[in-house]
C-alpha cells in the first residue's frame, strides 16, 4: 500500500539499486525488485498487480507486452546505457519515455576495455592459471606491447572518446568509424574513415563502442572478419548482437583472426561458451564493464532522477531521453 509519503510505484529488476539511488526514490515512491533477470510473464503480471508508475531495467527486457501491462506506465528508465533489451517502439506508441543513465559508466567501460587490451597483449589471464598450476614459463613467453598500435574505434561517443583519451600515452594510432558525427568533431589527431572496411583492412584492434540496432546487428561477421588482419583482436565491451559469435568461432578457430576479448554476448548469460573459450587467444567476462561501485552508484542516481523528472512532470533532460519524439507528440 502507498503510505502518506510516497506517490508512486516503482518496479525495478534486479534486487538492489545504490543507497543513494534509494535516498532519491524514497520520499517519492515505494519502490519493488523483481530479482534479477525476471522473465516477461512475472515482469508484466508485477507491473499489473503493483500499478507501477516507472520501471528501471536493470537486468531482463522490457518487452511490448511488459511496456503494456499497466496503463499507469509513464516511464522507463535504463540502469545503464544500452537500451536494446526495451522495446522502444512499443514505448513511444504508448507515449511513455524511455530514459538513460548516459553519463553514468562511460569511465568504468573505457577502462574495462583497456584492461581487456592489456590482458591479451600480455596474456595475463592464461599466464595466472599457469602459475596456479605451478609452471613458470620465464623463458619462453613472449607477450606484446601496445605502443604505437593501431586502434580502430567503431563508434566515437562518451566510451569511444574516452578509450582514445586512456590510450594517448601509448601513443596508439587511432582509427574512427562513426558515420553519425559531422567531421568537426573529430580531434586532429585521429584517423577517420567513412567505410567500416576501410578501418578493418588497417587496424590491429579493433573495439566496439556502438548502439545495437537492427542496422548494427551482426555488424562484424565472417566478411568483416576476412578483412582483417589475421594478427588483429577484437574487442567488444559493447553489445553482444554487434558480433556474430558463429563467425567469430569460426575466425579464432581457423586463426583468421588472432584473438578476442569479449564482455558481451548474444545471449546473456551464454548457453555455452565451450566453444567461444577453446576456440584461441581469448579473454570473457560476464558483461561487467560497467561493474564498478563508482558506475553502480551513479547509474542507480541518474535512473531514480531520470524517473522523478518523468513522475513529477517535468521537462527531462533530452540527453537522457531515448524517444524524443515523445516529447514532441506532448508539446
Amino acid at each position: 500500500m502507498r503510505d502518506e509519503r510516497t506517490s508512486f510505484t516503482v518496479v525495478v529488476t534486479g534486487d538492489t539499486i545504490a543507497a543513494e539511488a534509494m535516498d532519491i526514490l524514497r520520499d517519492h515512491c515505494r519502490t519493488v525488485f523483481t530479482g534479477p533477470y525476471p522473465d516477461p510473464e512475472l515482469l508484466m503480471r508485477t507491473i499489473r498487480d503493483e500499478k507501477a508508475d516507472a520501471l528501471i531495467i536493470r537486468t531482463g527486457k522490457a518487452t511490448k507486452g511488459v511496456v503494456a501491462a499497466s496503463r499507469s506506465l509513464k516511464v522507463i528508465a535504463k540502469h545503464g546505457v544500452g537500451f536494446d533489451n526495451i522495446d522502444v517502439v512499443a514505448a513511444t506508441a504508448e507515449g511513455i519515455p524511455v530514459m538513460i543513465s548516459a553519463t553514468a559508466n562511460y569511465e568504468s567501460v573505457a577502462e574495462h576495455t583497456l584492461a581487456l587490451m592489456f590482458c591479451l597483449a600480455k596474456q595475463i589471464p592464461w599466464l595466472d592459471q599457469r602459475m596456479r598450476q605451478g609452471i613458470w614459463d620465464k623463458t619462453t613467453f613472449r607477450g606484446q606491447e601496445l605502443y604505437r598500435k593501431k586502434l580502430g574505434l567503431v563508434g566515437y561517443g562518451r566510451i569511444g572518446r574516452r578509450v582514445h583519451a586512456l590510450v594517448a600515452p601509448l601513443d596508439m594510432r587511432v582509427w574512427v568509424f562513426e558515420p553519425l558525427l559531422p567531421p568537426d568533431h573529430f580531434p586532429p589527431n585521429v584517423t577517420r574513415v567513412s567505410r567500416l572496411e576501410d578501418l578493418l583492412k588497417e587496424v590491429d584492434i579493433l573495439s566496439l563502442h556502438c548502439p545495437l540496432t537492427e542496422q548494427t546487428r551482426h555488424l562484424i561477421g565472417q566478411p568483416e572478419m576476412e578483412l582483417m588482419k589475421k594478427s588483429a583482436w577484437l574487442i567488444n565491451t559493447a553489445r553482444g548482437g554487434l558480433v556474430d559469435e558463429g563467425a567469430l568461432i569460426n575466425a579464432l578457430e581457423k586463426r583468421t583472426i588472432a584473438a578476442a576479448a569479449l564482455d558481451t554476448f548474444e545471449q546473456e548469460p551464454p548457453a555455452d561458451i565451450r566453444r567461444l573459450s577453446e576456440g584461441g587467444r581469448v579473454v570473457l567476462t560476464p558483461h561487467v564493464g560497467a561493474g564498478t561501485e563508482e558506475a553502480y552508484i551513479r547509474m542507480g542516481i541518474e535512473a531514480a532522477r531520470n524517473v522523478l523528472s518523468i513522475l513529477k512532470g517535468e521537462t527531462p533532460d533530452i540527453d537522457y531521453l531515448v524517444n524524443r519524439e515523445v516529447l514532441l507528440e506532448k508539446g
